[in-house]
């Protein structure tokens, strides 16, 4: 069963979209990919953006409240987290424009590991960004994570897309695929489809070696069978 989720750990999405630590430093610095943290029982004084008589933006506070919930990160203070490893957070922000003042102004240590993505801008940078979607069409099989033959496989999304390929190629009448078009099918930058599956050691019951053809691959035609009679 897979939990639906508001926010995936940065660890999660980087994983999923294959990516270095270079590049999400990178997409964070230039602000396409933003982070948040989720807060627990955390003191917080509120402020809403007003203007001033001469049409100067200021923040007012209008409440102070312990706060639960998600919460998004300026740019600097998303960037010192994923560059340095930790950083002093003052001040987070609600999508509607509010604005919250940890612990009086003082401040709250936060790590790498608390590092979040909305689930939906997740699906955002996948789509535009990335050019990643989730499936071909509203009603493709989700090879990231379904049960076969009584065992449960959950892959990457780069991993996802190369079993996807493996099919497609089955049903087009060329079951057998070099493992070279299969990473660039994947978006993968591995050199080895053992690689790209790596930690992931049940990918060999679905995709086979061809016999006598060094490096060529083929989708398990039985496992192609129940794809095609569960669709």
């Amino acid at each position: 069963m897979r939990i639906e989720r508001d926010c995936f750990e940065l660890g999660e999405v980087a994983d999923e979209w294959g990516i270095t630590d270079a590049e999400i430093r990178y997409l964070v610095a230039n602000g396409t990919l933003k982070l948040s943290v989720r807060l627990v029982a955390q003191r917080a004084r509120l402020s809403s953006m007003e203007e001033t008589q001469e049409g100067e933006p200021m923040w007012v506070p209008f409440e102070e409240r312990v706060f639960n919930g998600l919460a998004d990160l300026s740019l600097r203070d998303a960037f010192l987290l994923v560059r340095d490893g930790q950083a002093v957070v003052t001040d987070v922000f609600l999508p509607d424009s509010i604005r919250l003042s940890l612990r009086g102004g003082d401040g709250l240590l936060l790590s790498h590991a608390d590092t979040l993505v909305r689930r939906e801008h997740f699906d955002l940078i996948q789509r535009n960004v990335l050019n990643q979607s989730d499936s071909s069409g509203k009603d493709a099989f989700d090879f990231r994570q379904f049960v076969y033959d009584g065992e449960e496989f959950a892959f990457t999304f780069q991993q996802a897309r190369a079993l996807e390929f493996a099919l497609n190629a089955a049903r087009a009448g060329a079951p057998d695929q070099h493992y070279l078009e299969i990473l660039k099918a994947a978006g993968s930058a591995s050199q080895r489809i053992g690689s790209l599956f790596s930690r992931k050691p049940s990918w060999t019951r679905l995709l086979l070696r061809t016999s006598g053809r060094r490096g060529w691959y083929y989708l398990d035609p039985a496992f192609v069978v129940w794809l095609t009679r569960s669709a």
